[in-house]
């Protein structure tokens, strides 16, 4: 038997959760865009995790934590199940499918063939859509966030494919696979938009306020502003590390702060830019629109680290370090300051919404 959803429109996007997002949003009729959704689920963030085999960095909220945010903003209910049985996951999507409904998945990546990556790259808090099955052929139809609008980079060079076909044994074990950071353990997303009541200016100003909070007031010194002053000062002892080491973490973050890595650009500081200049415009609020425009300057920032980190993954340089360490510290002081002007204007605005 083979099904394909004749009216599932795959996508590219910024980011694999919310390009996975705003394309099951699209086929609902709830149209909305990647940065919006970003937004709306405070997706911004910043830790520092210090794992064995590399420390690494991390924009945006856990995997789960912005789904569930977004969840309540907006009133949608969104249910996240999962099973140890393969073979009832594999009836529960196939079922699904057949009653032309997409299936949001997580799956660890280097069990996709198409993204070539390193058998132990793992990280399984990687979203994709399936839309469709071949019995014949045994494969899933998968839209992931590349497209012919949207090429990505992988380490054996560019993809831009509208839709990947995944055969059923591949894709078994890139959804169960339990290797962290973030296991997949065949996790999955359903969807209600019964009582789904859009977006007002309360919530747009109670979502970016949030995510304020959290970055200026955050509750370990791993994260938010801490985080990254953190960073600064972690980032010198890095000398330590034997060559390999230094090459892993170079390219590890290299990958989490650019926009190859599916963060947007500036480890999802572009991405956060645009949604307040988009939520400006729902706002009438010029001054955060000006913020917006500050975050997208701080993104291109944060790129600017990540092109270092791309050098000394590819030299293991240590002398690379004092000037990244010094690049952060100047992002640090950024960051706070736009933050803190970003609350007082919701601030202002909530008061004169009461």
């Amino acid at each position: 038997m083979k099904k394909i959803i004749e009216n599932f429109q795959p996508l590219g996007g910024k980011h694999c959760i919310t390009s996975s997002l705003s394309q099951i949003f699209n086929f609902y009729g709830y149209p909305l865009s990647e940065e919006m959704l970003f937004g709306i689920g405070e997706g911004l963030d910043f830790t520092y995790i210090n794992l064995a085999h590399s420390p690494m960095v991390s924009g945006r909220s856990k995997v789960l934590e912005l789904e569930n945010v977004l969840s309540n903003h907006l009133g949608i209910e969104i249910k996240c199940k999962k099973s140890k049985d393969n073979d009832k996951i594999f009836a529960i999507t196939k079922r699904m499918i057949d009653k032309n409904q997409p299936v949001f998945v997580y799956v660890d990546m280097p069990y996709l063939p198409y993204l070539s990556m390193d058998i132990n790259s793992h990280f399984g808090g990687h979203a994709i859509v399936l839309f469709g099955y071949d019995d014949e052929q045994g494969v899933f139809y998968v839209s992931d966030r590349d497209h012919s609008t949207h090429p990505i980079r992988t380490p054996k060079g560019m993809i831009a494919d509208n839709y990947h076909l995944v055969s059923y044994e591949q894709m078994k074990t890139a959804r169960a696979s339990s290797s962290r950071p973030f296991p997949a353990n065949n996790k999955y997303l359903t969807f209600d938009f019964t009582n789904f009541h859009g977006i007002n200016k309360i919530c747009l100003l109670s979502a970016i306020t949030a995510v304020c909070n959290k970055m200026l007031n955050p509750a370990a010194k791993l994260k938010g502003i801490y985080g990254i002053d953190k960073f600064s000062k972690e980032i010198l002892k890095w000398t330590s590390f034997e060559n390999t080491k230094m090459r892993v973490a170079g390219i590890t973050n290299y990958f989490q702060i650019s926009a190859d890595g599916g963060t947007g650009g500036g480890i999802f500081r572009k991405m956060y830019g645009n949604f307040l200049i988009e939520a400006a415009e729902l706002l009438d609020y010029s001054r955060i629109r000006v913020i917006g425009r500050q975050f997208l300057t701080l993104s291109d920032q944060w790129d600017n680290v990540a092109d270092d980190m791309w050098k000394l993954s590819q030299s293991g340089q240590s002398e690379l370090l004092n000037q990244i360490s010094k690049k952060t510290i100047g992002l640090h002081d950024t960051e706070f300051e736009l933050l803190s002007k970003l609350a007082q204007e919701c601030a202002i605005g909530l008061l004169e919404l009461q």
